[in-house]
């Protein structure tokens, strides 16, 4: 039963990143499924480019095979009764919606003011737009069988017509999603787009005059401003707020073998609390929370992804669905344990692979002169190209060398 347990369970909420000795910069999710699949091999879809970390197992489409989750039950107490229902339903009474007004219209006073406000003051204009999100996740465990499992994370309110804000990997292979709002309402969401290389995604509630929040500019947060993250941790604790300190900027993190900038914060983080806002004393929102390390010996060691990169590549999944300018190989690859080569599983017909000749079976050697020993090294190198950009890549096929140049597309998602 254990065994069966631990092969059914494929997805988490949130990035758990395991301690490190001091001096390891790599920070992983963790793999029960590997303990019993040393040698798997697993073919990643490569879609690659400026700042595009997109690769996925082909089949299962769940990330990376060295980064399994576990899954979190989004529980009771996340759920009103019949009765809370019926109170606090979308159709809510005029004094209900004068209550909120006042309360939001309170709220935008106090964080244009040049003053910081109180923690409490914070937490009561806050919450409001701080939801708790539910998913049913589709994935395949270890027997290849398709299951599907409860998950739970949280978001955040950018606009009065309901578009929130969470991480990707809240909503990733969900099959439903339902947002709990603060004062009870349970709304299904759909989702708009979403952003694997950020980790951010937006989905949406039917609806008007939500409260909401703004994002702040995280690049003038400083080491020691005091910062609060509202969310909802353990999936069960809606509407939690933990408060803290910025303790470092600009700390690369790396996540399924890709660098991810993030600010650092001590303020109590924990599985639930992914797609929260970290905001600062003024109500804006400078980070959305994204990771944690973990360990006996660790503690406070949270992770957000800064608010100005978050903005940027929310606005973009609002307007096209996903991000664009991000450059594509158009191949998958074979990832084994152990194996130090980078090998072409399969050619997307039409791709910029294809035009440029290469072919399955080919091993890659180099990018623009630079080596290629993993998928981690060939995905760094290509993150800095953009589409149109041609790269001279180096290919042992059949024991000889050969250099191809491949002209890059632009990433696209499907049906677009």
């Amino acid at each position: 039963m254990n065994d069966e347990r631990n092969c059914a369970e494929h997805m988490e909420d949130m990035y758990d990143l395991p301690s490190v000795p001091p001096d390891a910069s790599r920070a992983k999710k963790k793999n029960p499924n590997l303990r019993t699949a040393a040698t798997i091999v697993c073919a990643m879809i490569l879609m690659l480019g400026s700042g595009y970390a997109g690769a996925r197992l082909a089949l299962s489409q769940i990330h990376a095979p060295d980064f399994s989750m576990t899954p979190l039950a989004y529980e009771s107490p996340q759920h009103a009764t019949d009765s809370q229902h019926a109170a606090n339903s979308q159709h809510m009474s005029d004094s209900q919606h004068a209550a909120n007004s006042e309360a939001a219209h309170s709220f935008d006073s106090l964080r244009t003011s040049a003053s910081a406000m109180s923690l409490p003051e914070l937490f009561d204009g806050a919450n409001p737009a701080v939801v708790a999100i539910s998913t049913e996740i589709t994935g395949r465990n270890a027997f290849g069988m398709t299951v599907t499992r409860p998950s739970a994370g949280s978001g955040f309110l950018i606009s009065n017509d309901g578009f929130i804000v969470t991480n990707e990997h809240v909503i990733e292979n969900a099959r439903s999603i339902m947002v709990l709002m603060y004062d009870g309402r349970e709304l299904p969401a759909t989702v708009i787009g979403s952003d694997i290389d950020s980790d951010i995604a937006i989905i949406k509630i039917d609806g008007t005059n939500f409260p909401f929040l703004t994002f702040g500019d995280s690049d003038a947060v400083r080491v020691g401003e005091q910062v609060a993250a509202i969310g909802n941790p353990l999936g069960e604790l809606a509407n939690s707020m933990t408060v803290g300190y910025i303790s470092a900027l600009n700390r690369d993190i790396y996540i399924e073998g890709t660098s991810r900038n993030k600010i650092q914060t001590d303020a109590a983080i924990n599985r639930g609390n992914s797609g929260g806002p970290l905001l600062n004393l003024h109500g804006e929102v400078v980070g959305v929370i994204s990771a944690k390390s973990t360990g006996l010996d660790v503690e406070g060691l949270g992770f957000a992804i800064p608010a100005n990169q978050a903005q940027d590549v929310a606005n973009q999944l609002i307007r096209y669905g996903f991000v664009r300018g991000r450059a594509i190989l158009g191949v998958s690859i074979n990832i084994q344990p152990g194996a130090h080569q980078v090998q072409i599983a399969t050619v997307n017909a039409g791709s910029a692979a294809e035009r440029a000749g290469m072919l399955v079976g080919d091993v890659i050697l180099s990018a623009n002169g630079e080596p290629v020993l993993t998928f981690a090294q060939l995905r760094a190198i290509l993150d800095t190209l953009t589409p149109g950009e041609s790269a001279e890549f180096r290919v042992r096929r059949n024991g000889e060398e050969l250099t191809l140049t491949v002209i890059l597309d632009e990433y696209r998602p499907a049906g677009l």
